[in-house]
């Protein structure tokens, strides 16, 4: 069966909904206006439904009107990453494999694996993806990754297949000036009224840190949320306050001394760190051999001051 809308509604359905101007939606799109107008009419025509209406601020999307956009969107994002696929096959005899990671923006472990798979596998090469940061599971599902670096318990569904890369500490990080800077445990018992930087970890739910730590023994008392990981980074190193991090994330601002590190606990607390593909993909497709390749380079330990070269005989969480 032949969709009743083809790509040229859909992507009108987008621009309308993040400008709510069709003036504004045709000239993105290089039409005119009665072009725009005439391709909405033609689009409501074809499904029989509103998928427009006008607000205070503009157009809006309807109900059905935002199904199809999302859907759209989803569509056209997977045949962008399939034409980019077969365009690197036929010129380079290559295999495009999508990479995320969740939580963290931080890739500085990224060039030397490259590196690593360069001299491994010579027939992949690996894009990097941001939706699977705050989306690593879902972007999965939705074919935007093909690959996701994942943390915390194993997912369970029985679309993933997951790959333990091994286990990371959960420490608590602030500047090396800061005053607890010098306890050996840093966590709510001896925190008081120092400033405690959260940031999100996943837009997905089960990916937050009471879920993975259990709630603190003493509550804290100056919480303060910020919207990415990279800011907290910035206001801890300006001594400003504490924040919890996978030892991995900040080890260049450990290296170079401008943060230190602090366990959470006596025995320390790790979190596992995961390589997440799709159940579907052949074992010997391009994003298992990915996945082998990450499991193969994050176990050498030489590596671990600037990559993710995981302690995997660590206790995990």
């Amino acid at each position: 069966m032949i969709p009743k809308l083809a790509i040229h509604h859909l992507t009108l359905l987008s621009a309308l909904r993040e400008t709510g101007s069709m003036t504004i939606s045709a000239s993105r799109l290089g039409i005119t206006q009665s072009a725009a107008s005439h391709r909405l009419r033609e689009a409501e025509r074809r499904i029989g439904i509103s998928l427009v209406q006008r607000g205070e601020t503009g157009f809006q999307l309807t109900s059905e009107g935002e199904r199809l956009r999302r859907l759209g969107e989803n569509f056209l994002a997977e045949l962008f990453r399939l034409e980019q696929e077969l365009e690197a096959s036929a010129r380079e005899q290559r295999l495009l494999v999508r990479l995320g990671q969740a939580t963290y923006s931080r890739y500085h472990w990224f060039p030397a694996f490259l590196e690593y798979l360069e001299a491994e596998d010579t027939h992949l090469t690996v894009d990097l993806s941001g939706n699977a940061t705050s989306r690593p599971l879902a972007s999965l599902i939705d074919g935007s990754v093909d690959v996701s670096l994942v943390f915390g318990r194993e997912p369970a569904l029985a679309q993933f297949k997951a790959t333990k890369l091994g286990s990371d500490p959960i420490v608590a990080v602030m500047s090396a000036n800061h005053p607890l800077a010098s306890e050996a445990v840093v966590n709510s018992l001896n925190m008081g009224d120092e400033r405690f930087f959260v940031y999100p970890l996943t837009a997905e739910p089960g990916f937050d840190w009471t879920t993975l730590l259990g709630a603190p023994v003493e509550p804290f008392r100056r919480l303060t949320s910020m919207p990415t990981p990279e800011a907290v980074i910035d206001l801890v190193r300006a001594s400003f306050g504490v924040a919890l991090f996978s030892q991995w994330a900040i080890e260049p601002e450990l290296a170079d001394g401008t943060l230190v590190a602090r366990p959470i606990a006596d025995d320390g607390m790790y979190l596992d760190w995961w390589c997440v593909r799709r159940a579907s993909d052949p074992n010997d497709g391009p994003a298992a051999r990915l996945a082998e390749a990450l499991l193969s380079w994050s176990a050498q330990s030489d590596r671990a001051l600037s990559t993710l070269a995981f302690a995997a005989d660590r206790p995990s969480l």
